[in-house]
């Protein structure tokens, strides 16, 4: 009985997940690619989920696949040595993928590549004037693409034949697609949203309360558009006339990517990690624990299990049931501002560093500085940066000055205040 006992306990040890425990996001890290692909996995710009199939694309044109959902994963050694994968969708038995100029390490120029056999095999579209594809959706039985100086190609047979459809818009250079229903939107890098309600053939330009014409992303949620740039997080829910700012909460201002879990949705930044909102937009809160590389490029989903891709080949994984509760406990401990407030730094005394705490209660240009008792600058700690509605804490160190009075001050649109600590060396 002894020997049966302990064998559990082994067990139980080499089948620990901290994940179980904790429930925080854990890594994987994809696979070195073959010679000749670059010595590392590089930057996961892409993922699609086909079934309990999983595939991711890099920087560098490597694709791999994973069919125990993320755990391990195996590089698509297909013989094509391509360029950036910026795109993959799935459609029942087919595999799109989307590639971009000549690669980070060489190879074929880029183009649209197709497989009917899981990325085994793959053959390239022909018909298209543009090789640097940036998105794919499939709309009916048509499938759109959107390339990097060439607009927008439309394929009514199975990518056999393309034809360029972009009557309208003023702008080739379309980053992302997103089709709703009947509509179609178009993300241009320069001028903004376009819009067509007869499946491509016309654009009109849906730019009313964007700040930055630069779009990286969308989603759709119910009746809810979502889309984002350097300049924040943008929705809409009258099809795209009007674009409102979101970001309620976030941290940073530079979006790249969204996922819908519905009710819920994520949001990938870069710099700030992973954000969560259950309220249509109106307010994200982060959910980072265990997360290392806060610069988030694409999510996919099987189930309540969320995959996040990153730098140098890494995969994280977490459950969007846990985020919710941690996202609760979060939100209950840190309650949204009402006010501006410039909080006393903690701890003071202090040497060699110390914690400076504010609120914002609405979106606002913010600047931080420290001086000494002469009235001299010591220190920036946030120069003009547009923070969203939340509390922050900011880290000085006075490693490099001598001990005395310091004050530091906080300047928003609308507040400023003053306060004084102590450096006691």
């Amino acid at each position: 009985m002894e020997k049966k006992f302990l064998l559990f306990i082994l067990l139980s040890i080499l089948t620990f997940s901290p994940n179980q425990i904790f429930g925080q996001w854990t890594n994987t890290v994809l696979p070195n690619p073959p010679y000749g692909h670059g010595a590392l996995p590089g930057k996961v710009t892409v993922m699609a989920v086909n079934g309990s199939n999983l595939y991711a694309g890099t920087l560098g044109g490597n694709l791999y696949y994973s069919t125990d959902s993320g755990s391990t994963w195996a590089y698509i050694d297909s013989g094509l040595t391509t360029s950036d994968i910026n795109a993959i969708a799935v459609n029942d038995s087919m595999i799109m993928m989307g590639t971009y100029g000549s690669g980070t390490y060489g190879g074929t120029w880029g183009g649209l590549y197709m497989s009917s056999n899981n990325g085994k095999s793959w053959t390239q579209a022909k018909g298209l004037t543009n090789n640097n594809i940036y998105s794919i959706v499939f709309k009916g039985t048509d499938i759109f693409v959107s390339t990097w100086g060439g607009g927008i190609f439309v394929s009514s047979d199975n990518g056999v034949t393309w034809s360029a459809t972009n009557t309208g818009l003023t702008n080739l250079y379309v980053r992302t697609l997103l089709v709703n229903g009947n509509y179609l939107y178009a993300g241009t890098w320069g001028d903004g949203v376009f819009f067509s309600n007869d499946n491509g053939n016309s654009w009109i330009q849906l730019n009313s309360g964007l700040t930055n014409l630069n779009i990286y992303q969308f989603a759709v949620k119910g009746t809810t558009l979502y889309m984002g740039n350097d300049a924040g997080i943008f929705t809409s829910t009258d099809n795209g006339l009007d674009w409102v700012s979101s970001d309620s909460g976030m941290t940073t201002s530079f979006i790249r990517s969204f996922e819908v879990i519905d009710p819920k949705i994520l949001v990938g930044t870069s710099g700030e990690g992973i954000f969560l909102s259950v309220d249509n937009g109106a307010s994200w809160t982060p959910v980072d624990s265990g997360l290392t590389e806060p610069f988030i490029y694409c999510f996919a989903n099987i189930g309540s299990s969320v995959f996040a891709g990153s730098w140098n080949g890494e995969i994280w994984i977490r459950s969007v049931n846990e985020m919710l509760k941690t996202m609760k406990k979060t939100t209950d401990a840190q309650p949204v501002p009402q006010n501006y407030a410039l909080n006393q730094n903690y701890p003071n005394p202090f040497n060699p560093s110390t914690v400076i705490s504010f609120s914002v209660p609405q979106r606002s240009t913010v600047t931080l500085k420290v001086y000494d008792a002469l009235g001299r600058l010591v220190s920036t700690l946030i120069d003009g940066e547009v923070k969203p509605t939340g509390n922050y804490n900011v880290s000085f160190n006075a490693s490099n000055i001598s001990s005395g009075i310091y004050f530091y001050q906080l300047i928003t649109n609308n507040f400023v205040s003053t306060k004084k600590m102590l450096l006691m060396k």
